[in-house]
């Protein structure tokens, strides 16, 4: 009984955090919009002790995630890397959690029993391990905007670049235009290219308000490290913008946002429909 009251709380403190901020999200703003959301974890590890986290989300958070797959509570679980992170950096690592269905976001670990999942396991160890092996450094809402794939469909990457982007109030649906009536399409053509194999656009839901670092987020997906800087930016602009004034384009995206930082991020392990 201990084990399962261990794990109802740690899955109540999750719920809440998420129910308390979609208690007041107008979801009917984004009836036309694709509706996938992501819950993102920011984590950090002491040095030394990456390989301990990991394994600890391999070998057990892994197989939980799955099982939400399973029952249809979630699409998809994913851990990254953080790379070229150091000690003094905010997090190292990061999980992400796609879900189409809002409602799915109230009980994210609806039906789960760990003793089910991992018998055998001593699962109150598990979680204490876990507890110990990261600071959970923020936990964020976002929602899809806007993305691309290949024409075949979503293939595999390894590797995600993600570039924050701060917007002034009331700048954005200037911001949401310049990414999707400019920058959409010359991702698409880097996919054509074979320099990309992804991308996608996500708005911030939570948290909210004025002090945010930023409240947007592209994320380029690619393949292998060997495509890193192999995207043909002019191009690119050429074939998709042919005719049309390249400084004039460069000036409203620069107008329309900061990028305050770009990291790279590689795929250590995820949980998926197979």
């Amino acid at each position: 009984m201990k084990k399962k009251v261990f794990f109802i709380k740690r899955t109540r403190a999750i719920a809440w955090a998420i129910v308390f901020g979609l208690a007041t999200i107008p979801f009917m703003a984004f009836a036309q919009e694709p509706t996938v959301f992501a819950v993102v974890e920011y984590m950090k590890v002491k040095q030394g002790d990456e390989q301990k986290y990991v394994d600890l989300e391999r070998n057990y958070w892994k197989k939980i995630h799955q099982e939400r797959v399973k029952n249809g509570e979630i699409v998809r679980w994913i851990l990254y890397e953080v790379r070229f992170a150091g000690s003094n950096d905010e997090y190292n690592f990061v999980t992400g959690t796609i879900v189409t269905d809002p409602n799915k976001l109230e009980n994210p670990f609806a039906g789960i029993d760990p003793e089910k999942i991992l018998p055998g396991e001593d699962v109150d160890k598990i979680m204490q391990e876990t507890s110990e092996s990261r600071q959970l450094v923020k936990r964020n809402l976002i929602r899809m905007v806007s993305a691309v794939n290949p024409e075949s469909g979503p293939v595999p990457f390894n590797y995600i670049q993600v570039d924050f982007m701060k917007v002034k109030p009331g700048n954005d649906n200037m911001y949401i235009d310049v990414e999707t009536k400019v920058w959409r399409p010359v991702h698409q053509q880097f996919i054509n290219d074979g320099a990309r194999v992804g991308w996608s656009l996500w708005q911030t839901v939570f948290p909210t308000g004025s002090g945010l670092e930023y409240q947007y987020a592209t994320t380029n997906f690619i393949s292998d490290f060997s495509k890193i800087g192999a995207a043909d930016y002019n191009g690119a602009f050429s074939k998709v913008h042919s005719g049309k004034n390249i400084d004039k384009l460069m000036e409203e995206t620069n107008n329309s946002r900061e990028l305050v930082r770009s990291e790279l991020w590689r795929v250590v392990d995820s949980a998926f429909s197979e």
